[in-house]
């Protein structure tokens, strides 16, 4: 049941932190997940995905006797130097868009009273800094570091169809036809995924990333799609596109109670011809309508501008952007300095974009 908040006074508040690694842990976490509004990129299958010996996976949790408020995954980083702990800590949330979320009906000061109880525990745990991802809804506000836009993103409206068609860039409207004429068809499955389609979805992933020759953080192993999936049936969906029978293209959906989330995905190059890509989006703006859905949030590019995020705006070229914020907060401005002197590649840099320096590994 989730948790709504009317009227919530600032006192008798308190924050506490707890790991992420034992079954009861994420028990515990999944049940206080439950009380807040829904979001599935804060399940614990996505959180932990990538984590080193050096980093432990936490979470804080802000509560009003026992309910709880504010809620924040994290990852709690040790910071070593030649393969020795320098005795600073730095935080990093999980990848994606995370930060805080907060109980449906909370107010500004609550947002203002956590982000002051978390800076007072980073100073007792000895907390460098701070980078933050943070989500589409705007739980940036109040927080006490640097914001930083970081990159446009792609969010439409599900219209009617007549409309929704008419707004598409005309690129789309013929490449979908051309689609049909190929004899495409989609298949979108929710809470019955089955393994063969998560098989087939995890080839065509894997393909394309090689193509695209991406770096490691972007594989993952077929178990991790399988925990994914079979943990969150209701959260997760799969479209895939045949040509005849056979499986050319594939996205892994993430839905929360308004908007469909366009998480990952591949098309295998042999059908680039029948457009694909356009066909397959156009069919899940169809199940969205079907289902209810308010929103198809389709991420932006790699960088702002580029072609990937104008492929993305020609389904939604009447619709607003987002604006993916990161956030980045220095505790410890002596100890910053101290662990940046201490990295070679950071010696004589005046570039100094990368956050925290001191974790930079190439020359500016």
């Amino acid at each position: 049941m989730e948790i709504i908040l009317f009227e919530t006074l600032v006192k008798d508040l308190t924050l506490k932190a707890y790991p992420l690694s034992s079954e009861r842990d994420i028990f515990r976490y999944n049940q206080l997940l439950q009380l807040f509004p829904n979001n599935p990129l804060y399940n614990i299958e996505l959180l932990s995905f990538g984590q080193d010996e050096n980093e432990e996976l936490m979470y804080f949790v802000m509560m009003k006797n026992d309910t709880p408020l504010v809620l924040m995954p994290f990852w709690f980083r040790k910071v070593h130097f030649e393969g020795k702990y320098t005795g600073y800590n730095d935080i990093s949330s999980p990848y994606g868009y995370s930060g805080p979320v907060f109980a449906k009906g909370s107010n500004d000061k609550i947002a203002i009273k956590f982000w002051e109880e978390v800076d007072l525990w980073y100073k007792k745990h000895k907390v460098v800094s701070e980078f933050i991802r943070f989500n589409m809804q705007e739980n940036w506000k109040h927080y006490t570091g640097q914001i930083k836009p970081t990159l446009t993103n792609v969010c439409g409206r599900v219209l009617p169809e007549d409309e929704q068609w008419k707004n598409f860039k005309p690129k789309v409207r013929n490449n979908y036809r051309k689609s049909v004429k190929c004899g495409l068809r989609s298949q979108i499955l929710h809470n019955n995924i089955t393994d063969k389609v998560i098989v087939q979805f995890h080839k065509i992933y894997t393909c394309t990333m090689e193509r695209k020759n991406a770096t490691s953080n972007y594989f993952y192993d077929l178990d991790y799609f399988r925990n994914l999936i079979y943990n969150n049936p209701s959260t997760c969906a799969i479209v895939m596109v045949y040509k005849d029978n056979t499986p050319v293209s594939a996205e892994l959906l993430l839905l929360s109670d308004t908007t469909i989330n366009s998480f990952l995905g591949g098309t295998d190059d042999n059908y680039f011809d029948t457009r694909p890509n356009d066909f397959l989006k156009v069919e899940v703006l169809k199940w969205a309508r079907e289902k209810g859905y308010t929103y198809y949030f389709l991420g932006g590019g790699r960088e702002n501008g580029d072609s990937l995020y104008h492929y993305k705006k020609d389904f939604f070229p009447l619709d607003n952007d987002t604006i993916f914020y990161t956030g980045r907060k220095i505790i410890d401005h002596e100890g910053y300095n101290i662990l940046a002197n201490s990295n070679p590649y950071c010696i004589g840099c005046t570039f100094g974009n990368y956050f925290p320096l001191y974790r930079c590994k190439q020359a500016c």
